[in-house]
């Protein structure tokens, strides 16, 4: 574990800390209602399952606050080292000293900006309170070690968790869910130590369920109930066998804080050899210039010129991502990985398949002598233990994405729900006509934005909302034609938070994108992003 995470909540392993925190005080008897609803009783304070619950947090960002020497949280860490950095709380909005003769040149504008310049962390939006040692949490509760977490509450060493969903505990890409421990979900309840689930309730040990419920040890299960090991049992066999095994659970946690996840569990072996399938080969068929175009038209809005073919510019736009490696599966087939969280990165990889070969192994079972104890069950998983590396429901025109959800004409764009004319980004929902973004909700026609939602027509923004036809700007709220700036509400025709005439701010914005998109045609790159403009003394 490296210091980073060690030090995300390590407050909360600290004897005063438990007694003295409200916010863990209500933390704790959210946990530990969570735990009598999933196992049946409580086990133990949520300070001493601190490290377990991190597990598979992506990485955040702490650093030093110029002003404070308060600890601030970053849900990214990308930040350049040289700028300076603040907590929410600590944000008065300064304005760079900007002469006429500044803004019509970008070196200028940078040494101006980059005086006054200061990155925000710890940042706790709209109707957000009782939260600590976390970033981008809007509209959320009682929130802790946290990122990316809007509209929940009861949060706690999590990622991106969002739409009303509460009582969440070490979990990743939650949507409208209730009562998770170490999982991924959408629309479900009651989930332990499972992950990519969609409508599902009470599973445990589970991967890649749709509209399941009373599950354990089951892998690309869909509408099933009443089983282990994908075995369907009568439900009164099924609930002597979850109790059983629950009590070896709850007693390895007790004793150890720490229990193995779904992905250990699965040795990381090839399949037995009389395990064999045929499933046709999936190669990509569709018209990848649908995205072509969507990346030229959405250049031309940000920059009024036309660039060259969108692979020249891939690695540029893949600067702040994670990558999407092409794995094959133990039966031949090309598959895609999202390295979004770690979680992803733990998977077996010789255990990998496709979604045509998942939904065939799916058919393995266990026999019901194989289900006495967890380590029996253990013992089979190497014939019925199998990782989705892509998945696509209700999508279209979809080319090396590893998710792909009610999406269409995207390309190696890691999760894509609700999405269309997307290329080479990390996790966007709701979008279209992005390229190069992450971390984006309810947006359109942008290149390099990141941990935003609502931007239409931006360039290098990063935790932005409700922004329009804005360029290199960061923690910024209702800007409409604005440039370089940083901490500001409400702006309009701006450039490092200077408000201008409309006329001088078009004439200056035309000179300053001229040469931004010069450099990018040139170089098929930029020197310049968001998250080292501060830094650019």
């Amino acid at each position: 574990m490296t210091k980073q995470y060690a030090d995300i909540g390590a407050e909360f392993g600290r004897p005063k800390t438990s007694g003295s925190s409200p916010l863990y005080t209500e933390l704790n008897k959210a946990w530990k209602s969570t735990c009598r609803i999933l196992l049946g009783e409580d086990i133990g304070e949520l300070a001493s399952y601190d490290v377990w619950l991190k597990e598979f947090l992506p990485e955040f960002g702490k650093r030093t606050s110029n002003r404070s020497g308060k600890e601030v949280t970053f849900a990214k860490c990308d930040y350049c080292t040289e700028a300076n950095v603040i907590s929410l709380e600590e944000v008065k909005e300064k304005t760079a000293p900007l002469s006429i003769n500044d803004i019509k040149d970008i070196d200028s504008i940078l040494e101006a900006v980059s005086e006054a310049w200061e990155y925000t962390g710890n940042k706790s939006l709209g109707n957000s309170r009782f939260v600590e040692a976390s970033d981008n949490i809007i509209d959320s509760q009682y929130v802790y070690g946290s990122a990316n977490v809007r509209q929940s509450s009861y949060v706690h060493s999590s990622y991106f968790v969002n739409e009303n969903s509460k009582y969440i505990f070490g979990s990743n890409w939650i949507s409208n869910s209730e009562f998770v421990v170490k999982g991924e979900s959408c629309n479900s309840k009651r989930l332990f130590n499972s992950s990519w689930n969609e409508s599902c309730s009470d599973m445990y040990f589970c991967f890649y369920s749709t509209g399941c419920s009373e599950l354990m040890f089951c892998f690309n299960q869909r509408n099933t109930r009443n089983a282990i090991g994908n075995l369907a049992l009568a439900k009164d066999k099924y609930q002597a066998l979850e109790k059983k095994l629950l009590d070896e659970i709850k007693g390895e946690l007790q004793r150890n804080k720490t229990f193995p996840s779904i992905f250990r569990l699965v040795p990381n072996k090839a399949p037995p050899k009389d395990i064999v399938i045929s499933v046709p080969s999936s190669a990509e068929n569709g018209d990848f210039s649908a995205i072509e175009k969507a990346f030229a038209s959405t250049f031309r809005i940000l920059f009024k010129k036309d660039p060259d073919k969108l692979a020249g510019y891939e690695n540029w736009l893949n600067r702040h991502l994670l990558q999407i490696p092409e794995v094959t599966s133990p039966f031949g087939s090309p598959t895609y990985l999202s390295d979004l969280t770690r979680d992803v990165r733990m998977y077996p990889d010789k255990r990998m398949v496709t979604q045509g070969e998942a939904v065939e192994l799916a058919t393995l079972q266990l026999n019901e002598s194989q289900l006495g104890s967890v380590k029996d069950i253990q013992d089979g998983l190497d014939r019925i233990g199998y990782f989705l590396g892509t998945a696509a429901e209700q999508s279209t025109n979809y080319f090396k994405n590893p998710i792909a959800f009610h999406s269409s004409s995207i390309y190696k764009v890691g999760d894509g729900v609700f999405s269309e004319n997307c290329a080479v980004d990390g996790s966007i929902n709701y979008s279209k006509y992005l390229f190069g973004s992450d971390r984006i909700v309810g947006s359109e026609f942008c290149i390099n934005c990141y941990n935003s939602l609502n931007l239409k027509r931006c360039f290098e923004l990063d935790a932005c909302t409700n922004c329009a036809d804005a360029y290199f700007c960061h923690n910024c709220e209702s800007l409409q034609d604005a440039m370089f700036c940083f901490n500001a509400k409400g702006k309009r025709y701006a450039i490092g938070n200077n408000a201008l005439p409309p006329e001088q701010y078009r004439q200056a914005k035309s000179v300053l994108v001229d040469q931004i998109a010069e450099e990018i045609l040139r170089n098929k790159s930029l020197r310049l992003d968001i998250f080292n403009v501060g830094g650019m003394k």
